[in-house]
């Protein structure tokens, strides 16, 4: 028995077809995930289910007395009121019974001990995933028949989307949510419902079952294409030479093309990002890009980063990871040079061109117009060398001509983050900090994203809680713990993951000899590690010496016995730079432990 049921949905935005005769149902116990494009409309479709957007033509059926509850994808901005009232304000039983409303009271007080948080707390001294928190703890109180839920994980953190996971799993009622976190879609859907040129197609099981049907059904739909396309051809051929063409034995056929063109027309292609490329600065900086010793920072006398030394390499690509407030963005602000450090020390490599992705899209003027945000006056400009037209590299990005002179301020979630990416592509960089840069992208766009990472041979820290993500991206950890500790992990949040569950039987044992480590023993690691830091600065001096001296615009012309001992001499410092790193990474991990 359905829930709801939409059928022969037609709604368009000036040019721009949401839903071409479309069929939706919704069933009881049923989690279904609406996939589609960036701009393609599943946020209206939520909006239509909720009766805050009206279909050009078509209806819905609801259930009788169904109760809906809608999670926007934006946090709430009406923020002067206390957690506990805006919890309560969720609640769509009648107040006026008694035993519902000391039920719901109940339901609330259970959830904000679950957040650890005051409710009397104010929205607005929320931080955004605690923030996220809320409004989905407010979608849940009234025990709906239906969630309509639009991105629930962003803001979140790994370990509050796992709680999410787990609740929505024990949901007796009805989901319909749109994510593009892959992780979290396969734990959850039953169904997925594939929002494609407007017609809303059906697919079984989860994600990963969906993609091996999608590419199929793609291969088949080339196919067909190419058959329409053959005969279309034909018919175009024929008309043209047949002089009869017209004459009343020939109607038919000549009606038959007229509806062929009409289908030519109604063909939408898919439309995917392409030909994107980051403007990479190549300039040599050497091997070493931050070294990071004994770094600790404070606010308010609370420790959020506690003695934490990294060396970070040209061409490392690290994720930061850990719960929401846990000092990422901190860290980050003393990478960017906005925060100081309280004691230790951080070293910068000189002639480091950063691009910043900020999660809260800061350098986006919402006031501006999408060209605006870009060009800067500029006309041209040279992406790795080629030089490329403003209305070109926009679309690459999937922004048409007629759209560019929209306001910041009127684009989708999606578009504004693809917008981001396009400034910050554009602006020649050896560094990228990407700050939850998956938010509001749709799935197809996110591994784009993720082999433009991989291919990126600058260095790259990445703050995200989509675990798929993270895996395909990083080859270095930076796992966030309690008390402002950071641990470092070579390899993937798999790799993370892996060494944490091995090591969880030994962690007593651990314990008891950490605290017999005497301090001559601490003090001798810092010997070393001091030690080998002046030997890497050393052998880097010297690598940057004999580069130079290869740079030289003449050297390569020299005879073989005159370049041989200086590319072997580079070739050996480069040898000793690596071993001596190695040893860095395992002094640093000792001291960390010791402490």
């Amino acid at each position: 028995m359905f829930l709801i049921h939409m059928k022969n949905a037609y709604l368009s935005f000036s040019n721009i077809e949401i839903l071409k005769n479309s069929t939706l149902s919704i069933n009881k116990h049923e989690r279904v995930c609406l996939i589609g494009k960036n701009g393609t409309g599943k946020s209206t479709i939520l909006k239509i289910i909720n009766k805050q957007q009206d279909l050009d033509c078509g209806k819905i059926i609801y259930k009788k007395n169904i109760k809906i509850s809608y999670l926007t994808q934006d946090n709430p901005t009406n923020l002067n009121i206390s957690l506990y009232d805006f919890m309560h304000s969720g609640c769509t039983d009648n107040i006026l019974d008694n035993k519902n409303n000391i039920d719901n009271k109940i339901k609330i007080e259970q959830f904000i001990k679950l957040m650890k948080l005051n409710k009397y707390s104010l929205l607005n001294n929320l931080s955004g995933g605690l923030l996220r928190q809320a409004a989905l703890i407010h979608t849940f109180v009234g025990e709906p028949d239906i969630l309509l839920l639009d991105e629930p994980t962003n803001h979140l953190d790994m370990r509050t989307i796992q709680w999410l996971e787990n609740f929505l799993k024990k949901f007796s009622g009805s989901i319909l949510f749109v994510s593009h976190n892959r992780n979290f879609i396969d734990n959850i859907s039953t169904r997925i419902i594939d929002l494609d040129r407007g017609k809303l197609v059906s697919w079984p099981g989860n994600y990963k079952n969906f993609i091996k049907l999608k590419n199929e059904s793609h291969h088949i739909e080339m196919i067909q294409k190419k058959l329409f396309d053959k005969r279309l051809k034909q018919e175009e051929k024929w008309i043209r030479k047949n002089l009869k063409a017209r004459s009343t034995r020939n109607e038919g056929r000549v009606q038959n093309l007229k509806i062929l063109r009409e289908e030519c027309n109604n063909y939408r292609k898919i439309e995917i990002l392409n030909d994107i490329t980051v403007n990479e600065s190549k300039k040599y900086l050497g091997k070493i890009v931050f070294k990071l010793e004994n770094v600790k920072y404070l606010v308010n006398n609370k420790i959020i980063i506690q003695k934490f030394s990294s060396i970070i390499e040209r061409g490392d690509k690290v994720g930061l990871i850990g719960d929401n407030g846990c000092g990422k963005s901190t860290l980050i602000k003393i990478l960017l040079g906005e925060n100081q450090p309280n004691t230790g020390k951080i070293y910068i490599r000189n002639q480091l061109k950063i691009s910043y992705f900020d999660q809260n899209r800061s350098t986006l003027n919402q006031n501006k117009s999408i060209i605006d945000n870009i060009s800067n006056g500029q006309e041209y400009f040279s992406v790795n060398g080629k030089e490329q037209h403003i209305i070109s590299y926009l679309k690459n990005f999937l922004f048409q001509p007629n759209q560019l002179t929209s306001l910041v301020k009127t684009l989708s979630g999606g578009e504004c983050s693809r917008l981001l990416l396009a400034q910050l592509f554009l602006q020649p960089s050896n560094v990228l900090i990407l700050d939850e840069p998956t938010n509001d992208l749709d799935l197809e766009t996110i591994q784009l994203i993720e082999k433009i990472i991989i291919n990126y041979t600058g260095t790259v820290f990445i703050v995200s809680h989509d675990k798929d993500f993270i895996n395909n991206t990083v080859n270095k950890c930076w796992l966030f713990k309690k008390y402002g500790f950071i641990e470092t992990y070579l390899g993937n949040y798999e790799s993370v993951k892996k060494t944490n569950n091995s090591s969880i039987m030994q962690s007593k044992k651990q314990h008891i000899s950490q605290k017999n480590i005497n301090k001559k023993t601490t003090n001798q690691f810092l010997q070393e590690l001091n030690q080998t830091l002046r030997i890497i600065e050393e052998i880097e001096l010297k690598i940057k010496n004999l580069q130079q001296v290869i740079n030289e615009p003449n050297f390569f012309k020299k005879q073989l016995q005159e370049k041989l001992p200086i590319l072997n001499m580079l070739s050996t410092e480069e040898q000793k730079l690596k071993k001596y790193m190695i040893n860095w990474e395992k002094l640093e991990q000792k001291c960390v432990t010791n402490k």
